[in-house]
Formats: structure tokens, sequence, C-alpha cells
């Protein structure tokens, strides 16, 4: 049977990487219908932390600029009483508003030409229906926790974090362009414990765990309050302007795209283990989904696509995670400040790409 071109593409989910594919697809032509559940793209938007890399942004070309709160130069790494200090000059990340956020990739969605149908919550029988129809694509950006997903049979992601945040009001905080990671597996086996500034006064504090583990987010974020990784950071604490808890993918699905059906984004599990990021490598998988939707290749093309340009460095974070969730790193930031790793790392270093330090590592090491 020969392939037919698909005349529509449906997006379910208005997340930024639902709203970054509908604009893309617009802004090639095509005629993109994207149903969101909620009433406003921004509602619940800021349930997960809005740091991206500078690098990153660049890459995927989001309207950005009006959702910066803060600019980071670094980061500093804590496990125990071992302190990995990696700053640098220049400005590596920002901060960013992930309700404006959101409301800008919708302007630019809208601008393009794409459809957005707010308060739409579509279920299983809607999508089996519109699915029968062979003129029409089903794009699921609708989460971790996929309708897309589960109603055509997808398999499923393997290993999650749960994690709580919450924003405070503080008047004394340590460093207002570096972020804190603090790693234990007691308060947060898994992933990590943060801090995020904001601003001169105001910062995020959360945490990920495993989502195998045997207490919830909310539980291990008060063990992480009081623990003197937080308190040593955030000297003053008002009371929580808001709190949030969320479940991330840490691994990505075996298969994304079946017949007239793909995930891209969370539901894909197009995420960074090594720090449950999502934004990046989901809008850059939207990228090549859009390419092959308006090459009027078939899907497959694009499950192939992404794996090959995308898979090796989320494999690396995956990795980078088994290692860091499970051993002792108070004795391997030990090692790397001998060996001037964090020097390296705030030269060199790239939060999204693994592959690319490591070839940077040694270019200079034969150098």
């Amino acid at each position: 049977m020969d392939y037919k071109r698909p005349q529509r593409t449906i997006i379910v989910g208005g997340g930024v990487v639902g709203l970054h594919l509908a604009r893309r697809l617009a802004e090639r032509g095509e005629e993109v219908e994207l149903h969101e559940s909620r009433r406003e793209v921004s509602e619940g938007a800021d349930r997960a932390s809005g740091i991206l890399s500078i690098s990153g942004l660049k890459k995927i070309g989001l309207d950005h600029e009006d959702s910066i709160v803060n600019t980071l130069y670094g980061a500093y790494l804590v496990a125990g009483s071992e302190r990995l200090r990696i700053a640098s000059g220049r400005p590596m990340a920002y901060v960013l508003d992930r309700k404006r956020l959101a409301k800008s990739c919708e302007r630019a969605a809208i601008k393009a030409g794409a459809r957005i149908r707010l308060g739409s919550r579509l279920v299983k029988t809607d999508l089996q229906e519109m699915s029968h129809d062979r003129s029409n694509l089903i794009i699921g950006a609708d989460g971790a926790v996929s309708m897309v997903a589960s109603t055509f049979g997808f398999p499923a992601i393997r290993e999650y974090v749960l994690t709580y945040k919450a924003e405070f009001r503080s008047e004394e905080i340590e460093e207002t362009g570096m972020v804190g990671l603090y790693f234990s597996r007691g308060f947060a086996k898994g992933l990590f414990g943060w801090h995020v500034p904001y601003s001169s006064d105001t910062v995020e504090l959360g945490l990920g765990i495993d989502h195998r583990a045997r207490l919830t987010s909310s539980a291990a974020f008060s063990y992480f309050m009081k623990d003197k990784a937080s308190t040593s950071v955030v000297k003053t604490r008002g009371r929580a302007l808001s709190s949030h808890a969320s479940m991330i993918p840490l691994s990505t699905r075996p298969k994304t795209a079946k017949g007239n059906v793909a995930l891209v984004g969370d539901a894909a599990g197009q995420v960074k283990a090594t720090t449950g990021g999502g934004i990046i490598y989901g809008c850059l998988c939207a990228e090549t989904l859009s390419r092959t939707i308006s090459s009027g290749k078939p899907l497959s093309e694009y499950e192939r696509s992404w794996r090959a340009s995308y898979g090796r460095d989320l494999g690396f974070h995956r990795l980078a995670h088994s290692y860091y969730s499970k051993g002792n790193l108070q004795r391997t930031f030990r090692i790397l400040k001998v060996l001037g790793m964090d020097g390296f790392l705030a030269r060199y270093g790239d939060m999204d790409s693994p592959s690319l330090i490591l070839k940077r590592f040694l270019l200079r090491g034969l150098a």
C-alpha cells in the first residue's frame, strides 16, 4: 500500500514542546490543530523549574527574552562534605518564568497560523475516532502520563522521578548567579536536591526522588529543608510563596511512532536523566518531527532521525544518572578537583551535551 500524506496534524498537549511543534508545523504551511485541556497554557506551567542553557535556547529558537528572571554563571555540586564549584566568567543559563514562557510560545504558534483549542479535553474514544481518519496525524505532547501513549498501546516509560519544589522569599542568598545541586541518598535518592535563585530575595528549593521510594516527594522535601545543605545556602527563609509536585520521566519509550501516531517531549521520554530537564531535547525532537511531517515521510522516519541525532546524548545522561544515583559522590568530587575538572567544566562544559564535553576533553588531552 502506498503511503498517503496526511492533511492535518492534531497535537494533544499545550506545553512548551507541543506549542513549539505547532508553531514549526504552521510555519512550514501545515494544517495544525492543538488541543489543551487547561483553560490557559500558563496554568500549572510553573510545576517545573525553568533553568535552560543559553546554548540550548539558541538551538531551538524559543521566544524567551520576556521570560528571563535571572542569569546563571555556574553551579556548585555538594555531596556530604565535598563541594565542586563550576563557575564561568560568562552567562551559561537563564532562569525563566515558565508561565510567561508558555504564553510566549502560544502567541508564536497562533501568529504562525496554528489553531489552539483550550479547554479541549480529549478522551480515548475521541483519539481513536480521529486516528481512524488516515488524513490525520495524532501527536502526543501530553506529558509523562500520556493519554495518547496509553490509548494507542505504546510501551511504558520504565523510570520516573517524583519532584517537589517551593519558592521562598529570602533576604540572604549566598550567590544569586549560581545554582546549587545537593546529592544525598538520604533525602534525594534517585535525583538530587536543588536551590535556584530567582532574584536577590527569592529562591526555589526542590528535590526529586525515585518513583519507587517508600515516601512521598513532599515528605522527602521536608527532610531536605531541615538538612544543613539547604540551610547553609538560604540562611533566612520566610513562608513558601507557592509549592508544586510533579512527575518526570528519566527513560525514553522503546517506541515513539506507529502508524499515524507519534509521541514527543516528556510523552516520549526525551528528557535529560541527569537533571530531569525536558524542554531543550523535547523541542529539538519537535523540530525533527515537524521536518518529517512537512516532507511527507512516514512517522517511522521521525523515530529513526531523532534517535540518530539525540539518542547518544540522552544515553550519556542516563549513564551519568545511574552512576550518581547509586554511588558515593564525595570521593568522585575530590578526584575531579585534583584533576582540575572543575576548571575544565567551567570553560568547556555543556549542560545539554555530554558527548560534546567528552569530545572537548579528549581533544584537550591530545593537545
